[in-house]
């Protein structure tokens, strides 16, 4: 393995955050793309029983897959942490260990596959026949994971790295090979809401056989089959720190995922049209979120590598760097929900009521990008810091806050306030982290 370059180009720091963040801004935008094609090819079915289907079952997948993006998160800070110290044969054992776990769980989620369907459609409770199509779906699409799982931890290592042109085009393989997929099923093959699952399966094996391949050219395979071979690599006590960052990610990830879930299951009650009207709003959520997150990568390499140093000062300037310019990101966001926003739903669906009710929700939306940057910047400066305990409790008490303000805000103003309760969601979390940072710093000393 070649050495690692840890120095600091101080002349350059936008120029370091841009390299890193650009690639990732549209690797990670691609997938609401994937999104919308779904959308757009179940969205003209006859009837919103479809569109409902799929908005479940990829609420359902994003519970679980991204329950388990710990893999990825706990493996950036590492990593980052790692290329820090310029400590190469750790670096490595991380890579190893955490692929090892992806596909443990992976493997995992495949056995427990009808337990965890009959417990999803019982807590989201959906209409008999938005069920039945939903299960279809599930059923294709859950042989899927242990492939999802370490692209998660893959990615998660360039992440780390400041690799993030390679995860680019990782995630443009996945994300173009599942759209054209999806329309060639879905629309060629008549296949309805079984080939979008279908779509998803096939790519997401290219992205991982792109993955393995990115990490042999990266390190060279016979450097990864020594360090498999290593038994440094297979420490009892260094999974245990593995398992404990990622546990506690894990239960914040959870808190997230519950907290969106529950809209589906509320808006599920109100009807059909509700239901499908929160999935087309989940797409903005999803373009928001995943470009957003290409500052926060950029936090996590950088702001983790310093970390790693142990230099407070560095990591101080790269946090504010980051921050800064995430901040601009959602002005930018917000300008574009506030222009195109309607034409955009116009676009994924031509089901009238649907529209209608996306275009009611829209203010919501258009101030969503300024309100709740906070908690995406933040969330990687936590990750590069490996500071999982943190991010565990901070995302706590913007669940309770979210569950205390949920009921009253639906009961009175209906799928407006169920979303209102989301935005109030964001804010607490980006807010309790900031309270918190200052504690983050001093473990700097």
């Amino acid at each position: 393995m070649t050495a690692i370059d840890t120095s600091e180009d101080t002349r350059a720091p936008h120029r370091q955050v841009w390299a890193i963040a650009g690639p990732a801004i549209l690797a990670n935008s691609s997938a609401p793309m994937v999104g919308f094609v779904d959308t757009w090819a179940i969205g003209h079915l006859p009837g919103a029983v479809h569109l409902a289907a799929v908005g479940l079952g990829s609420v359902i997948f994003s519970y679980i897959l991204w329950a388990f993006g710990f893999l990825r998160m706990g493996t950036t800070g590492l990593v980052a942490q790692a290329k820090g110290r310029n400590d190469s044969a750790e670096l490595l054992a991380v890579v190893i260990r955490s692929s090892a776990l992806a596909l443990f769980l992976g493997l995992l989620l495949l056995v427990l596959q009808e337990p965890i369907l009959l417990l999803s459609l019982k807590a989201m409770a959906p209409p008999d026949r938005v069920a039945e199509i939903t299960s279809e779906y599930f059923l294709i699409r859950i042989w899927a994971a242990p492939f999802t799982l370490l692209v998660f931890v893959i990615a998660g290592v360039l992440f780390g790295l400041g690799k993030t042109r390679t995860v680019l085009w990782i995630q443009l393989l996945l994300n173009v090979t599942n759209g054209v997929l999806n329309m060639v099923l879905v629309i060629g093959f008549d296949m309805g809401v079984p080939g979008v699952a279908w779509g998803t399966l096939i790519a997401q094996c290219l992205a991982a056989l792109a993955s393995i391949w990115a990490m042999i050219s990266l390190f060279g395979l016979k450097t990864l089959l020594e360090a498999m071979r290593d038994a440094r690599s297979w420490v009892l006590e260094r999974f245990r720190h593995l398992v404990l960052i990622n546990g506690f990610i894990f239960i914040r990830t959870i808190f997230l995922m519950t907290a969106l879930a529950i809209v589906m299951r509320v808006a599920g009650g109100m009807g059909e049209t509700e239901m499908a009207a929160s999935h087309v709003i989940n797409q903005f959520m999803m373009l928001l979120a995943l470009g957003l997150d290409g500052f926060a990568h950029a936090a996590e390499a950088l702001a983790g590598s310093a970390w790693g140093l142990g230099k407070r000062d560095i990591f101080r300037r790269w946090v504010v760097i980051t921050s800064a310019w995430a901040v601009v990101a959602s002005l930018v966001y917000t300008l574009i929900f506030w222009l195109a926003g309607d034409g955009i739903v116009a676009v994924l669906t031509d089901l009238e009521d649907v529209r209608a009710l996306s275009r009611d929700l829209m203010p919501l939306l258009v101030i969503m990008p300024v309100v709740s940057v906070w908690c995406f910047q933040m969330d990687g400066v936590y990750i590069g810091a490996t500071a999982a305990a943190a991010m565990m409790v901070t995302m706590g008490i913007a669940f309770g806050i979210y569950l205390l303000i949920l009921n009253p805000m639906t009961n009175a103003w209906g799928l407006r306030g169920l979303w209102g309760a989301i935005l109030v969601f964001m804010a607490v979390r980006g807010i309790s982290q900031l309270v918190w940072y200052p504690r983050l710093e001093r473990r700097l000393g």
